[in-house]
């Protein structure tokens, strides 16, 4: 794996790179679209730094649920024992401090929705726009995922082993290849994405597309994950449970006759 690179004298995360290179393709297919609508550049830049305050706030709360019963058990003890200050943050930073692209994508999808309000946008249009490149920019990511050797799948003869992976249970044993194998069927999904934008067909509502084709891709992938403290309930992973709920949801929005009336007023160039 290949976690850090340095330039210039610098040692910088490779899954900070890729996720880098993501986003400003992302922005870059977003505001190409949205010309489309007559959608300022301003509004793709902003509405994605605001979408991104939402992702990093949405994918904390959502891997904090995920491990509550033991941030529980750990405040219990803190305060029980009259634990010191730095253990409490310890106990945040460990169990708060990951991430899970669902509550990321989740957090990012109401902070997008409240920027449209607050700015009077269009929300299907903007939301068709952004759609079309988020699963450009969670190829990127899980490339990173690949480098960096987190979200790594189970052993397994065919694939690659790690050696010096930022989480050591990856590390020493054959793994499948997760990360690249979803990273190519977000690649998948892109295109199927953009080929609907611009055959105008389930316009704007491409973003409940998007997520039935991911929940999907996610919830076959997720067998393949070898990380299992993202939690296990009766057999299925907390992703897999949510990408169930997603897929329900979506489905029954995208398959309603008349348009949902979110809109908050069309956009004017």
């Amino acid at each position: 794996m290949l976690p850090t690179i340095e330039f210039f004298g610098f040692r910088l995360s490779t899954y900070g790179i890729c996720t880098a290179c993501g986003l400003l393709l992302m922005g870059a297919v977003s505001f190409l679209l949205g010309r489309r609508y007559g959608i300022k550049a301003q509004d793709i830049v902003f509405g994605e730094l605001t979408a991104l305050v939402g992702a990093f706030i949405g994918a904390h709360i959502l891997f904090g649920l995920t491990n509550l019963g033991d941030i529980l058990h750990y405040l219990d003890r803190y305060i029980k024992a009259h634990k010191n200050f730095d253990y409490l943050i310890r106990i945040f930073q460990v169990y708060v401090g990951g991430m899970v692209f669902y509550g990321g994508l989740l957090g990012a999808l109401g902070f997008g929705a409240l920027y449209c309000r607050l700015r009077k946008i269009d929300l299907g249009h903007y939301s068709d726009c952004f759609a079309v490149g988020i699963p450009l920019f969670h190829c990127f990511g899980r490339i990173g995922c690949f480098l960096s050797g987190c979200c790594y799948g189970i052993e397994s003869s065919f694939g690659f082993t790690a050696a010096n992976a930022i989480v050591e249970s990856c590390n020493h044993v054959n793994r499948f290849p997760v990360q690249l194998l979803e990273s190519a069927l977000n690649l998948v999904i892109f295109t199927v994405l953009l080929v609907l934008f611009f055959k105008r067909i389930l316009s704007d509502k491409l973003i409940y597309a998007y997520l039935i084709m991911y929940s999907i891709v996610r919830f076959f992938d997720e067998f393949l994950r070898g990380d299992v403290y993202r939690g296990i309930y009766f057999g299925l992973s907390t992703s897999q449970w949510i990408g169930i709920v997603i897929f329900m949801v979506s489905l029954i929005l995208i398959l309603k006759k008349k348009n949902n009336k979110y809109d908050f007023k069309h956009y004017n160039s």
